[in-house]
């Protein structure tokens, strides 16, 4: 088994975080908040939820039941509330002799690669669902060349504000902060370890569409276990500033923040960053 590992900053902070270990990988992306109010550094948030994650994940606890207890342990140490806390996506795999375990909150990703060729993409994608005329407004704008001024960054306060307004419960979406409950909304999948080839985790920031050369997934594996996955996460921040107005691939920011592990199952050394 092989872990390859690299992350890289979007802006100034980056506030993706990644844990990895004997048996195990996660990958965490602190939310930013445009109104800056929220208590701590969402990358803060991330770091100790990843650290509490990487402690208990060993244990052979559900992985829905090690997300909640890492996000309990993380609010009671640093006396977290739930309206002003960040918040932070999970991607966590965990695999053992005989399986191999995924588990999604929050719309980074979580891909499975079998023996037979075929690749299952895992992501919670219920963000999606909330503020959609907000998103789909600024989408519109940077389409038609507005590019990122201050009616889009007025746009993105507006659906901030609804996403706070539904985060954490039903009807809305479900995300790491201080109600550790939310960890059991995340989705999770067990399959066999002798039908997997090879696992990736990445944040959000990480798309084949946005890499010159990708169509699937498993391009993104194969580069960065052959060239590092430093080159990956490079190669889609070059592409991003060919479209610096986000007039080709419309999205929030010009760069997000990009992390993203590789595990080849079928090896076995150190992680190996990038």
């Amino acid at each position: 088994m092989t872990i390859h590992v690299a992350t890289l900053a979007g802006g100034r902070n980056n506030q993706d975080r990644y844990t990895a270990g004997e048996g195990f990988a996660a990958v965490l992306d602190g939310a930013t908040s445009v109104a800056g109010d929220r208590s701590h550094d969402p990358g803060w948030y991330a770091e100790q939820l990843a650290h509490a994650i990487g402690e208990a994940v060993q244990d052979g606890d559900a992985l829905a039941d090690v997300v909640a207890n890492a996000i309990r342990v993380v609010r009671d140490a640093h006396g977290l509330t739930w309206d002003s806390t960040p918040t932070s996506t999970v991607a966590l795999a965990r695999w053992s002799d005989d399986v191999v375990e995924t588990y999604v909150l929050g719309d980074s990703y979580a891909v499975i690669f079998h023996v037979d060729g075929t690749e299952t993409v895992h992501t919670d994608d219920r963000l999606d669902s909330v503020g959609v005329a907000a998103r789909a407004a600024y989408r519109r704008r940077l389409a038609t060349g507005h590019g990122y001024d201050d009616e889009h960054r007025a746009i993105l306060l507006e659906l901030q504000a609804e996403q706070a307004r539904r985060v954490n419960r039903s009807g809305g979406y479900w995300i790491a902060g201080a109600q550790p409950e939310a960890a059991h909304h995340g989705i999770t999948t067990t399959e066999e370890r002798t039908a997997v080839s090879a696992l990736l985790l990445a944040s959000d920031g990480v798309d084949p569409e946005r890499h010159p050369e990708a169509t699937v997934w498993r391009d993104l594996y194969d580069e960065a276990t052959e060239h590092g996955p430093g080159q990956v996460l490079h190669r889609i921040h070059v592409a991003e500033e060919s479209d610096h107005e986000g007039r080709r691939w419309p999205r929030s920011k010009p760069h997000d923040d990009k992390t993203i592990i590789a595990v080849d199952l079928d090896r076995s050394t150190r992680p190996r960053p990038a």
